[in-house]
């Protein structure tokens, strides 16, 4: 589908792009233009200027300017159609779209994505307001993650029901394909797709997870009993709006922190995400589960020079430890990491020692290559010449996914 040329001109004429950029920053006059610091490079004078009479932006230090569709593109990392559907929807222009081959694909995305949305605030209102969600109100509290905090996160809640979510759904007017589409519920017998289904979420603390423009694309449910048998997370299937290796949780939130500090801090679990965020430790993300993806590792290289990992102390944090190395490698980023004490996740080390001393951690964290050759040389047994030549066969392995010539010819010499 695409966007009439006279709809994108109706919102390019609507908004100006001064009061657009200073809903970002604050814009000072300069004679006739506006000026202010850079958001794209870093500068101590004001070289970034603003023209109302050409309603355009221009950076005199790193080159980069456009119209208001670009400097939205550019600043929050967005498509050109997602630039202009934002800009819309902030001065109330509805785009009508010329209708493609594609139209019904565009159509049931688009139902995906309200479903989720509704969704969203339907397990939102169980958490706050509803008496099935007191128990997940309680492990909140201990957890140190406030109501103001729950709202900013749209945390939620999926109550003890097998059919809860579902005959909400159906009352919302959603057929049971859609329904199945989304991966809120299973069907009772995989075998037959018109058969009965049941609730894929049930007596969990849900946490809505969006891509990188916010939109909410599927979910991600923590038992609130840490004695049952039950997967401790369960997270949605994969759909046409989810795809699990592509999506880092938080991101929407944390893009520009991560693109002003250079450095990503990449912890395992949403919890620790939150808690770091709200302590105002912002330039922080979670994968989908542990280890990182390629295509999460390419990602993150448009935002960040350098990874900090910030895994568990325990023996699953470790292993994704080194298996997130070579994705972060193959895409030229420097990956350092950050060791937890025994027993701690970022989440309880920064309730219960401040954020000083995880800032203290994370800048004190070391090169991978430094912590991985000394984790390795400690439980090999070098005096073997067997056990020498395995461990170089592995670490060949690693050095063989640097690209980079100059970080290959450093991390080959630590080695020898």
């Amino acid at each position: 589908m695409a966007i009439p040329a006279e709809t994108i001109e109706q919102v390019a004429s609507a908004n100006d792009i001064v009061e657009v950029i200073n809903t970002y920053f604050p814009l000072k006059r300069a004679g006739s233009a506006y000026k202010a610091l850079c958001p794209f490079h870093q500068e101590k004078t004001p070289s970034f200027t603003v023209s109302p009479q050409r309603q355009t932006f221009h950076c005199f230090g790193c080159g980069v300017g456009g119209s208001v569709f670009r400097f939205v593109m550019d600043y929050e990392h967005i498509e050109f159609p997602t630039a202009v559907q934002k800009l819309a929807d902030r001065v109330g222009i509805r785009i009508v779209e010329e209708r493609s081959t594609d139209e019904r694909q565009h159509e049931a995305r688009r139902t995906l994505l309200k479903l989720h949305a509704e969704a969203t605030e339907w397990f939102h209102q169980n958490l706050l307001k509803r008496e099935g969600g007191a128990p997940a109100r309680a492990y909140l509290k201990t957890r140190g993650i406030s109501s103001e905090v729950a709202k900013r996160w749209r945390l939620g809640f999926a109550p003890d029901s097998w059919s809860a979510l579902a005959e909400w759904a159906a009352g919302e007017g959603y057929l049971p394909k859609q329904l199945l589409g989304s991966g809120l519920v299973k069907l009772r017998d995989e075998n037959r797709s018109d058969g009965e289904f049941y609730d894929r979420f049930r007596n969990r603390l849900i946490f809505p997870i969006c891509n990188d423009i916010g939109e909410v694309v599927a979910f991600s449910g923590r038992l609130l009993d840490s004695s049952a048998t039950a997967a401790k997370y369960l997270n949605s299937p994969e759909t046409p709006l989810f795809r699990k290796g592509h999506i880092l949780f938080g991101l929407e939130k944390t893009k520009r922190a991560l693109i002003e500090a250079e450095r990503a801090i990449v912890c395992e679990g949403q919890l620790d995400l939150i808690t770091l965020f709200e302590a105002g430790i912002t330039n922080v993300v979670a994968p989908q589960g542990t280890a990182f993806t390629e295509t999460q590792a390419r990602v993150l290289r448009h935002f960040v020079r350098e990874v900090v990992l910030c895994f568990d102390a325990d023996p699953a944090g470790q292993q994704a430890t080194e298996r997130s190395l070579a994705a972060l490698l193959e895409n030229e980023l420097a990956v350092r990491v950050a060791e937890m004490p025994p027993g701690e996740d970022p989440d309880s080390l920064v309730r219960s020692a401040g954020r000083e001393q995880f800032e203290a951690l994370i800048e004190s964290a070391r090169d991978f290559f430094d912590y991985w050759l000394e984790k390795r040389a400690h439980s090999a047994n070098l005096d073997s010449a067997s056990e020498k030549m395995s461990l170089a066969r592995e670490l060949a392995g690693t050095v063989a996914s640097v690209r980079a010539p100059i970080m290959r010819g450093q991390i080959i010499s630590k080695i020898a």
